[in-house]
């Protein structure tokens, strides 16, 4: 499953020569995912109120060429790999075709603060997107 999401830099987020903080990239990963999960009805808020944390175990970020103030930025995240107990994101950041980063993060569950098998119904969801009712 492949999901696009865009953004657009914003001033604060860079540094004195417009140029967006490593640091920030994270956030938009996070973003990124948030809004790929959100599209297939697995919205962080409802994983929550199901008792489910999304827990990051590992962040990798390869920078390639700077993002700069104002930019509209491609941020593509797949889901890469999954066991029963973590699931995996790889990330491009795009501007106009240029490739800027590439990027990973790994994830598990928690419930009631405990490591918690991935549920089928949410492999399912996360393998093959939203299933329509």
């Amino acid at each position: 499953m492949k999901h696009t999401y865009v953004r657009r830099v914003q001033f604060y987020e860079t540094d004195a020569q417009g140029i967006v903080h490593h640091s920030n990239y994270f956030k938009y990963f996070e973003e990124a995912r948030g809004d790929l999960l959100r599209s297939v009805g697995l919205a962080y808020s409802q994983l929550r109120k199901e008792g489910y944390e999304v827990v990051l175990l590992e962040a990798f970020c390869k920078y390639k060429k700077p993002l700069v103030y104002d930019e509209e930025v491609h941020i593509e995240v797949s889901l890469t790999h999954m066991d029963r107990f973590t699931f995996s994101f790889d990330y491009r950041v795009v501007v106009q075709r240029e490739l800027r980063a590439t990027a990973y993060t790994k994830h598990c569950l928690l419930k009631n603060s405990k490591l918690y098998s991935i549920p089928d119904k949410i492999k399912e969801v996360l393998t093959y997107g939203r299933k329509d009712t």
